[in-house]
């Protein structure tokens, strides 16, 4: 086990279903869902209901449970299961990095860390802001290639 493990393999499932929050239960889910494997955390959304997220430890567990209960019912109701991109994708799950970085913020070409998007030179180094920085970005190998061409030659 360990925070390592966790961070790399977890896997986060996005479930659908008209019944979610009202017939279906955090426990109907649980029933169903931990013959797959160790469940870290079932979150069943009511308000307006429809969806849950479930977090399996391993990976492998998450992927075998979206398999076999994509598209079967629960209570009556049909449930669409898929991986969720919205949660911890950053960091392989890091809760407190996904928070601390804002559309806009810039990291340093220097030093690497996060700049607020207001900042026009990187508050640890001193280094300008590179053009462009911070604009739609996003997605590129651990925030490299942002920033090619504004490199001074």
């Amino acid at each position: 086990g360990g925070v390592r493990s966790w961070l790399a393999a977890a896997m986060h499932l996005y479930l659908q279903g008209e019944k979610i929050g009202v017939d279906i239960s955090k426990e109907d889910l649980e029933d169903k869902f931990s013959k797959f494997g160790a469940i870290v955390s079932i979150w069943v959304a009511r308000q307006p209901p429809g969806f849950a997220f479930i977090e399996y430890e391993d990976r492998r567990d998450g992927e075998d449970a979206m398999r076999e209960m994509n598209g079967r019912a629960v209570q009556g109701c049909d449930i669409r299961v898929e991986e969720s991109r919205t949660r911890g994708n950053r960091d392989g799950g890091g809760r407190d990095t996904q928070q601390m970085v804002k559309p806009g913020d810039w990291p340093c070409p220097q030093c690497g860390i996060n700049n607020f998007a207001r900042r026009q030179e990187c508050f640890r180094c001193g280094t300008y802001k590179p053009e462009g920085a911070g604009e739609g970005g996003g997605g590129g190998g651990g925030g490299r290639g942002g920033y090619d061409g504004a490199t001074p030659p």
